[in-house]
């Protein structure tokens, strides 16, 4: 031991085991491997592949039929109220268009081509890839990835289906939309942070009860341990936590030496991937927040040295065992979305129960809990349990 190392700050445990760190150290290589970030790429694939043959089928998309129907009683009674001269009446099938140029597509492809970019160069073990900076096209596939989400899902960035879209295809591009994001998302880990004095992004919690004002009664929200238990409930063997031959230590504020992953020397500290060049997190409430919580000490306990000889480990073959494959989208495609619907108008239906519309659904006791549903297909369940479906627009 060197003189003063007794001085040093170092990782304790008060409520995590050895099992929670061998859990967290493995949660950490997966959602930083390639594996990871080429789930991300087929998701956003999904939905890019619905706007291409939009973009090939249907040039000009319009409204549906009972849309259109819709619409000419509106402007038959702003004729009859002298709001609108009668020629109004003319061509109305051309009062809502969009076009779907061959720009549409290159934009929405420009996306898939920086997934492909990073994850070439990372599997020639390039990190630089996750820097924010101009060569971590990863940060801007997955920016590029969000935008497209934005603008056809949400309708826009604040959401308010400001944008409308019109044409065949355009359902399905919103149910592959959120499916991606939802069940895979379009980023993974191992990103730097594009800002500055950052808090770590999170630290150690207890399994503990929240009251649910909606159900008027408490939930279970599981703490770091039960949840590292749940996402690895697959593994038969937990991975051994790596002790380095000399410590490798970094303070809050100092650049980190290598990629790869720290841990926060405090008691049960929770472990981060860092990049190299990347300023070292500080720790503790609030996370993930400039100026959030303390500086301390992070040590290394793994460099990330993956994929220099440019092959993938057979490791990653166990970091995803239930495939996730994208549904029959094309289902949706024809389906007429309702552009007129208000929020004040609240229709609600069951599960089991017909959608009586096609879009967003979300579940009254979780509104993060959405679903992207067919009009006249019965309504799911909700993490296993009946639940009662608000519709939230298209």
């Amino acid at each position: 031991m060197a003189m003063f190392d007794f001085l040093k700050p170092k990782w304790s445990a008060n409520k995590m085991t050895p099992e929670d760190r061998a859990r967290q150290f493995w949660l950490l290589q997966r959602q930083t491997s390639y594996s990871a970030w080429e789930r991300c790429r087929h998701a956003y694939a999904a939905f890019v592949e619905l706007l291409e043959q939009q973009c090939k089928e249907e040039p000009i998309g319009r409204l549906g039929p009972q849309a259109l129907a819709r619409y000419k009683v509106k402007v038959e009674q702003w004729v009859q109220e002298g709001s609108f001269p009668p020629t109004a009446l003319h061509h109305l099938e051309n009062d809502h268009v969009t076009k779907w140029t061959h720009a549409t597509y290159a934009s929405a492809l420009r996306g898939l081509a920086l997934y492909d970019q990073g994850l070439a160069r990372l599997k020639q073990g390039d990190r630089s890839v996750f820097l924010h900076n101009s060569q971590g096209v990863l940060e801007d596939a997955a920016n590029a990835a969000h935008h497209e989400y934005q603008a056809y899902y949400l309708g826009g960035p604040r959401g308010d289906n400001s944008l409308v879209f019109y044409g065949k295809y355009v359902p399905a591009m919103k149910a592959a939309l959120q499916w991606g994001c939802e069940q895979i998302g379009f980023a993974a880990d191992g990103l730097q942070s594009a800002m500055a004095n950052m808090s770590a992004p999170a630290v150690w919690e207890d399994t503990r009860d929240v009251y649910d004002p909606s159900e008027r009664r408490k939930k279970k929200v599981l703490g770091s341990s039960d949840r590292w238990k749940q996402q690895t409930s697959h593994l038969q063997a937990l991975p051994r936590v790596p002790q380095l031959a000399e410590d490798v230590v970094v303070r809050t504020g100092e650049p980190c030496p290598v990629f790869g992953i720290y841990e926060a020397q405090v008691k049960d500290g929770l472990m981060v991937y860092m990049c190299q060049g990347e300023e070292a997190f500080r720790y503790g409430e609030p996370c993930w927040h400039p100026g959030g919580g303390q500086a301390i000490i992070w040590k290394l306990l793994w460099e990330d040295q993956r994929y220099l000889d440019g092959m993938i480990p057979p490791e990653e073959a166990d970091y995803f065992p239930d495939a996730v494959t994208p549904p029959d989208f094309s289902r949706f495609v024809g389906e007429e979305l309702e552009n007129d619907w208000r929020s004040d108008q609240l229709v609600v239906a069951r599960t089991g129960e017909p959608a009586p519309y096609t879009g967003r659904w979300a579940a009254q006791d979780d509104l993060n809990g959405q679903v992207f549903w067919r009009k006249g297909d019965p309504l799911p369940s909700h993490k296993g349990q009946p639940t009662d479906w608000v519709y939230s627009g298209v």
